[in-house]
């Protein structure tokens, strides 16, 4: 690290006190941020696919069978279905018979268990908000070292107060593991590519092998790891001056490069191997095929990925599950909105427009400033980076850059979940440019950091009780960004809960018909409220529709309840659009109408 980084050496008390202050500061950050996660998650409902994750992790940890959900890597299942243990719930095969696929069985599952369906889901939550606080952590820990306290302070902070993160570490899904597994292997990566010890290549083995069965997207982060094997290149210049020295790291570094490939293999083969323990060769071709299915992939490829399945499972299992996954973003599934269009299709500045109108201020603030200061840096003469620095900030870029190539080309737009990767990396690429673009004015580095981690904890504030639904001022705000997305940037099910209390509140339960969808039935709180039938016609009166049903209400309708819903409901929003009158707001996400005679 930089001399500039650091302050000048004092008393050893002195330093003692520096960073306990420093560990209470961060643990502040992480404590504040887990705090407005629980504050929002209590009266969250169930979103839709929670309950889903659960099923299959459950599945999965008690019966020993893979057939549900192999678009999803395990281990986060796992982790919400180990919280269930406590429930005592009946598993899935103890429902129906895991001879085929126990999907069946799904709502007896969830409506008939020993526990209510909020109250498993609720189960499920528990582990999910400390992913956001061990993100929080690494974050810090992942800066410091190339960038000083002061910037990885910062970037916790930027982390901590970020409205979008700190709504989707409620719910039950991989989107805030992958970000924390893509910034743990990239820092580790670049750790490892630096030196030659084996500890560190260990170490990155473990991390890859758990960022694998976290998400899918993480395989990007295989030949990232292949390229720290290749770079000896990077000596430092003491291993430079030493002969045959250049020779030897280049070969360490390859050889720590295969064991950590080696180790990943192994953690991948591990966990699906006890996902798998009980289902035999036959059921897990039959899974596959299953799923493939119903992507739908061509009859080759189905046979193709089913005979593997047979072969060897918990690689057919793996490889399968992620081609699936790009066959539904080669070839969609659903519609998706976007600045009020719909297409099959994708739209391929959703993700772009999704990073720019939903990061806060503060984290654009970062991106703005790192870029002149990198230049600015280089272009003074002072002495370069070290490598380890370089690369951490180059490798974080890069793979930036790759996820949101991905995401433009991709036909599945759905929400920034999906990018949560890039923040993360981005907001540690940019706090360490601006660390040591800044050490020579350490004042100014403190104080902008200040005003930077103020401002995200305002934005923070701004979302109230619906964070999922944030936007920042170049959206309009919540109102502007409705009018851009829809799905889980806006409406993801959470309100259900919310309307719920709105309407028993004004005693207007009974008299209102509502028209939303979510993790559980659209009725499961508010049990004497009216629902659209198809066999009547839209009548005056009071209607709750959710932002989802009123973007693609008809197309999601028809795919899941028939033509003749869909169209009662295309009715009720031409008809609302024509002559009803907007009420209220409940939560971010459902609109109060009044429709007259």
């Amino acid at each position: 690290m930089d001399a500039s980084l650091t302050p000048p050496r004092r008393p050893r008390g002195g330093r003692a006190l520096r960073l306990l202050l420093e560990a209470l500061a961060v643990t502040a950050l992480a404590v504040v941020s887990l705090l407005a996660v629980w504050s929002h998650q209590r009266d969250d409902s169930p979103t839709s696919d929670e309950a889903i994750h659960l099923f299959s992790g459950a599945e999965a940890l008690e019966d020993g069978f893979g057939w549900l959900n192999p678009e999803h890597p395990p281990l986060l299942k796992l982790a919400g279905a180990f919280a269930l243990r406590p429930l005592g719930l009946r598993t899935p095969c103890e429902i129906t018979p895991c001879t085929s696929s126990p999907f069946g069985g799904y709502s007896q599952w969830l409506y008939g268990n020993r526990a209510p369906a909020h109250a498993i889901v609720a189960a499920g939550r528990r582990p999910f908000p400390w992913l956001l606080a061990a993100l929080v952590v690494a974050m810090h820990l992942c800066v410091r070292p190339h960038a000083g306290p002061v910037a990885a302070l910062l970037a916790t902070g930027l982390v901590a107060f970020d409205p979008t993160f700190v709504a989707h570490a409620a719910y039950v899904h991989t989107d805030v593991g992958a970000a924390l597994a893509f910034l743990l292997v990239t820092a580790l990566c670049a750790r490892a590519a630096a030196g030659t010890t084996l500890w560190r290549w260990l170490v990155l083995g473990l991390a890859l092998g758990l960022a694998l069965v976290t998400k899918f997207s993480t395989v990007l982060l295989v030949p990232v790891v292949v390229a720290a094997g290749l770079s000896g290149f990077l000596r430092r210049r003491e291993e430079s001056e030493v002969p045959g020295r250049s020779r030897v790291v280049t070969r360490d570094r390859a050889i720590g490069a295969l064991l950590a490939l080696g180790i990943a293999a192994l953690v991948v083969q591990g966990v699906y191997g006890a996902v798998l323990r009980r289902m035999s060769p036959e059921l897990a071709e039959a899974s596959i095929r299953s799923y493939l299915q119903g992507r739908p992939a061509r009859p080759d490829e189905v046979e193709r990925y089913a005979a593997l399945a047979r072969i060897a499972p918990p690689l057919g299992h793996y490889v399968a599950g992620a081609r699936g996954v790009a066959l539904l973003s080669e070839r969609g599934r659903g519609a998706n909105f976007f600045r009020g269009e719909v297409s099959e299709r994708g739209f391929p500045l959703y993700f772009p427009a999704v990073l720019l109108l939903k990061s806060t201020p503060a984290f654009l603030a970062i991106l703005v400033c790192a870029l002149p200061l990198g230049i600015l840096r280089i272009r003074s003469g002072g002495p370069l980076p070290a490598a380890s620095h370089a690369l951490a900030v180059l490798v974080a870029l890069g793979l930036s850059a790759v996820l949101l190539v991905v995401a433009t080309r991709s036909t599945f737009n759905i929400g920034a979940r999906h990018v949560l990767p890039v923040w993360t990396l981005l907001v540690f690429a940019g706090t360490v440019v601006f660390g040591r673009g800044l050490a020579g004015r350490p004042g100014l580095r403190a104080a902008a950091a200040a005003v930077l981690v103020g401002s995200a904890g305002a934005s923070l504030l701004s979302a109230g009780p619906s964070p999922i639904a944030y936007f920042n001022g170049l959206a309009g705000g919540a109102a502007g960004g409705r009018a851009w997305f829809s799905d889980s940037n806006v409406d993801w099910g959470q309100d259900l809960y919310r309307l719920h209390v709105y309407l028993q509140e004004r005693g207007w339960e009974e008299t209102t018909t509502i028209v939303a969808f979510g993790g559980v039935a659209t009725n499961y709180y508010s049990r004497t409220a009216r629902l659209l039938d198809p066999e009547k016609s839209i009548a005056p009166g009071r209607y709750a529709v959710s932002h989802m049903m009123e973007t693609l209400g008809t197309r999601f309708t028809r795919e899941f309840e028939g033509e003749a819903a869909a169209r009662q409901v295309d009715e009720l929003l031409k008809a609302l659009k024509a002559r009803g009158r907007r009420i209220a707001l409940v939560g971010g996400s459902i609109t109060i109408w009044e429709l007259p005679g």
